[in-house]
């Protein structure tokens, strides 16, 4: 894949709004809002970068409700007003560089957008630097896929999800993007499927996944075993390897997050996914994080919107104090 300089990266985006970007003005107590770059001139000293996919179309084909497209600028409001501040860590947000893109043009079909989309991860896995994309439908993990994949001989993709998310693939759509993965030219080492839930998905996709070799823990499975424990046997089937960590946020019960495309009664707890996000910044090897599927039409008071908020700033905290 060839790559691209920044000036044509920026044209690939709108720049985020400036309202979003919450102060206090006040330099004793600093908001996201206040450390997160949204202009630089080169790329080399940005650790992060947000990116932003305002579309629904995926969702649309997969017969979900619209609404996705609301999702990155409805994360922002939420996520910019937090403070980098984390008891339990010596080092704090403000040290890490992360920039804020803006969001993707999203003119074109789903395949077109989807193409520039594995462009732009491409370039930053390319660069050291970690891209946090906000969908949009759960399509979006496989360009981002495709853009990481590209950059490594080997690579392990976790999906934190209630679906397997392993349709046909016919048409491209919110529900194939696993299916995709597996049948690309860039095969993973290993798929791995987290937070399945009973009655949210076919014998026929279950059976697809077990005939391809993917590691499905249920949710069952995982309260079993307790979230640490579990958290420690997951380390082990990681073992170092680059890592695209994929969440969809309809794997979090509906009294937690109810703001997504398909809600259900149970699946993980907010603290449970803070859990993850923090575990996983601190002991894996991401290379690219994406976040899909929240839906702030149905939300209710910004629940959902601000859960996904926490959850990058626990991910980005353990990604600052990791030693791995």
């Amino acid at each position: 894949m060839s790559s691209f300089e920044g000036d044509e990266i920026f044209e690939l985006f709108e720049p985020p709004d400036e309202a979003l970007f919450y102060s206090r003005g006040d330099q004793d107590d600093p908001r996201m809002g206040d450390i997160v770059l949204r202009k630089i001139k080169e790329f080399e000293d940005v650790d992060v970068v947000i990116i932003g996919v305002p579309q629904d179309e995926g969702v649309k084909r997969n017969k979900g409700r619209p609404g996705t497209k609301e999702a990155p600028n409805e994360v922002r409001k939420y996520f910019y007003r937090l403070t980098p501040f984390n008891f339990n860590f010596q080092k704090q947000l403000t040290e890490l560089k992360i920039f804020d893109l803006g969001n993707l043009k999203v003119d074109g079909t789903l395949e077109q957008i989807h193409e520039r989309l594995e462009q732009v991860v491409y370039e930053f896995v390319r660069k050291g630097i970690l891209p946090i994309v906000i969908g949009g439908g759960h399509d979006i993990a496989f360009p981002d896929y495709l853009g990481f994949a590209k950059n490594f001989d080997e690579r392990i993709v976790i999906n934190i999800d209630t679906h397997l998310d392993l349709r046909d693939a016919t048409q491209r759509n919110s529900g194939t993007s696993f299916r995709q993965i597996l049948e690309c030219d860039f095969k993973p080492k290993k798929l791995i499927e987290l937070g399945i839930q009973n009655y949210a998905n076919s014998i026929q996709h279950f059976n697809y996944a077990v005939e391809n070799g993917v590691v499905i823990f249920t949710l069952d499975e995982i309260r079993k075993a307790g979230i640490y424990s579990f958290l420690e046997m997951l380390r082990g089937e990681v073992k170092g390897f680059p890592v695209h960590i994929s969440f969809d946020v309809d794997s979090v019960r509906n009294s937690d997050a109810p703001g997504v495309s398909a809600t259900y009664p149970d699946g993980l707890s907010a603290d449970e996914v803070f859990k993850i996000a923090l575990y996983f910044g601190l002991n894996f090897n991401v290379k690219v994080l994406d976040i899909a599927e929240l839906n702030p039409v149905f939300d209710v008071d910004g629940r959902s919107a601000r859960l996904v908020a926490f959850f990058i700033l626990n991910f980005l905290t353990g990604v600052l104090n990791s030693e791995k």
